[in-house]
């Protein structure tokens, strides 16, 4: 799918994508940053997703190298605006301190294949918005 570059055209997107289904994440995703950052897709950034005693976790990939363990979980949070969305939150033991402040939260826009993410900065209990990515399950 070819995105949108404005940040409206991808919010639409956003609030007009369904609910995802937590229990079908499982899996590896490849990454696309659809802000202004600089996409980090031609670096093979990843997300990887997997269940471990009852519980959804993951972490990214980057040029081979795993960093950024996240918990994953579901509801309807301020920052997806209450809309069901997977959350995937960055407050791990095992996380840098700088990392540990990001939130992502994810929508399913194509068939449990593809996503629609926004990510957030928390600093002082505040979101900050960052811009949008996007999962696509690598077959």
């Amino acid at each position: 799918m070819k995105f949108p570059t404005s940040y409206k055209e991808l919010n639409k997107i956003f609030l007009n994508a369904s609910d995802p289904v937590i229990a079908e994440l499982n899996g590896e995703y490849i990454v696309d940053i659809l802000s202004f950052l600089p996409s980090l897709k031609r670096l093979s950034h990843r997300k990887i997703m997997y269940t471990r005693a009852k519980t959804q976790l993951g972490h990214n990939v980057l040029s081979g190298r795993t960093w950024g363990r996240f918990s994953v979980s579901e509801g309807s949070f301020k920052e997806s605006d209450f809309l069901k969305a997977v959350r995937l939150n960055y407050d791990r033991e095992k996380n840098f301190f700088i990392i540990k402040n990001i939130r992502d939260y994810i929508r399913c826009i194509e068939d449990n294949t593809l996503y629609i993410g926004k990510f957030y900065y928390r600093i002082f209990e505040r979101s900050i918005f960052i811009g949008y990515f996007s999962l696509e399950k690598i077959q």
